[in-house]
């Protein structure tokens, strides 16, 4: 008997039993989706925070900052000094690796007044990397400069939100606005460039939902030109953590190690605890993806348990049927056919019923799966972190190693009540009722 009789004849005892095939099944179909399920929530999980992570910053964005191993004993003044002019030095030098290196620090909110509206702002200043980092684009003139904070320029970019209500359809570029914030502090300054306002990337999220007038969008003055207004100590004018953006196609492993090495051989003391460390999106990402696998393989196989016992259950029930098909087997036994025969036969019934059940709880896994990533984007669009892409993404591989399992489940399950079956006695087994 070749193995497409075999299946022929498996087939028709699993129909001719459908409902004990189905409760046979039942454990072998609940340990698959719920390992589908869970692999198709945790894959999806994480592409859906590489994907948000690539769309507001990219993996290109570097952050660099001093730290120091004696936490318990921090003095900040002893930290080391990492001046405008030493980021600038360094852009220089790197020039063909990074797109902009830059540090930011707020300076405060204010609103400015038109004849209709209330348009409120929040300053910060920078050295040139900031709407590079929120991922968004300058739509006209240009954006601050390394150059602009050296030299303490007058100047300011705006969003587009805030010229649209400030200016109407007047050119803002050249325009000189008078700002005054919430701490009393007023100043002027020259708009030189108009960024494109994405409440997702570079506004508030309490922001959501809100008409562009009523929002408060980000203002970019120099960062120099910032201290100058509060009177900011030249000794003072430091910074303790600034960003890099590499150039797409170079490895930011590559701008890592030269970025630590530098600062650290030029801005730190050789002597002192202090030292510049540089971390990646791509890192964390890494790291986060990491521990999401673990956590998916953990329950997985917490979940995999109701295969072994679904695993049981199809013992028994070939068991059963082997009981119940005695005289049958003593007839086929009889009439010539081998003990491997008979095996092979049981067997393939066995792996057939562990088969069906696979492939039904994959589906089921994949329905579910899908399910919960809707539901979880419909929930996520209702709160403030809607900024984050929800992707459904099956787990190929967890498809076919799951597969796999089943119908190793129905090989190992299967092998006893077969084996048992093939070594009836031909003349016991005729006089069995």
């Amino acid at each position: 008997m070749n193995f497409r009789e075999n299946l022929r004849l498996a087939w028709s005892c699993v129909r001719s039993n459908r409902m004990r095939s189905f409760l046979t099944m039942l454990g072998i179909i609940i340990g698959i989706s719920a390992v589908i399920t869970i692999t198709t929530i945790g894959s999806s999980l994480k592409q859906s925070i590489a994907t948000s992570v690539n769309e507001l910053a990219g993996v290109n964005t570097l952050y660099a900052y001093i730290t120091t191993d004696d936490y318990d004993d921090r003095d900040w003044d002893a930290a080391p000094h990492i001046m405008l002019d030493d980021l600038k030095t360094f852009q220089e030098i790197y020039k063909d690796d990074i797109n902009a290196i830059g540090a930011e620090m707020g300076l405060g909110d204010g609103k400015y007044e038109t004849n209709q509206y209330e348009l409120k702002y929040s300053v910060r200043g920078e050295t040139g990397s900031a709407i590079k980092t929120y991922g968004v684009d300058v739509v006209q003139g240009r954006a601050i400069t390394m150059q602009d904070s050296i030299d303490k320029r007058q100047v300011v970019v705006v969003s587009d939100a805030f010229a649209k209500y400030a200016f109407g359809n007047k050119d803002p570029i050249g325009e000189k606005i008078s700002l005054k914030l919430e701490s009393g502090l007023s100043f002027e300054a020259y708009i030189i460039g108009v960024y494109e306002y994405d409440v997702n990337r570079i506004g508030d999220y309490s922001d959501r939902g809100k008409p562009l007038y009523d929002v408060t969008t980000m203002m970019f003055v120099p960062l120099n030109y910032l201290y100058e207004l509060t009177a900011t100590p030249k000794s003072e004018r430091v910074t303790y953590f600034f960003n890099i953006l590499a150039k797409p196609g170079v490895d930011p492993d590559k701008i890592i190690v030269e970025t630590e090495a530098w600062f650290n051989t030029n801005c730190v003391d050789p002597d002192s605890n202090w030292y510049v460390e540089v971390e990646s999106l791509e890192k964390q990402l890494t790291q986060i993806t990491s521990m999401l696998n673990v956590i998916t393989v953990a329950i997985s196989i917490i979940a995999a348990i109701s295969l072994i016992v679904g695993g049981i259950g199809i013992m028994n029930i070939m068991l059963v049927s082997v009981v119940e098909r005695t005289k049958e087997i003593g007839i086929r036994k009889a009439l010539g056919a081998k003990n491997k025969v008979i095996e092979r036969q049981f067997l393939v019934e066995a792996v057939l019923i562990c088969s069906i059940g696979g492939i039904i709880g994959i589906v089921l896994g994949l329905i579910n799966g899908a399910l919960i990533s809707v539901a979880a984007k419909s929930i996520v669009a209702t709160t403030e972190y809607s900024f984050i892409s929800v992707v459904v993404r099956p787990p190929i591989t967890a498809i076919i190693v799951s597969f796999g399992f089943s119908m190793l489940v129905g090989v190992v399950f299967g092998l006893y009540p077969a084996k048992r079956a093939a070594r009836l006695s031909p003349i016991d087994a005729l006089r069995y009722e």
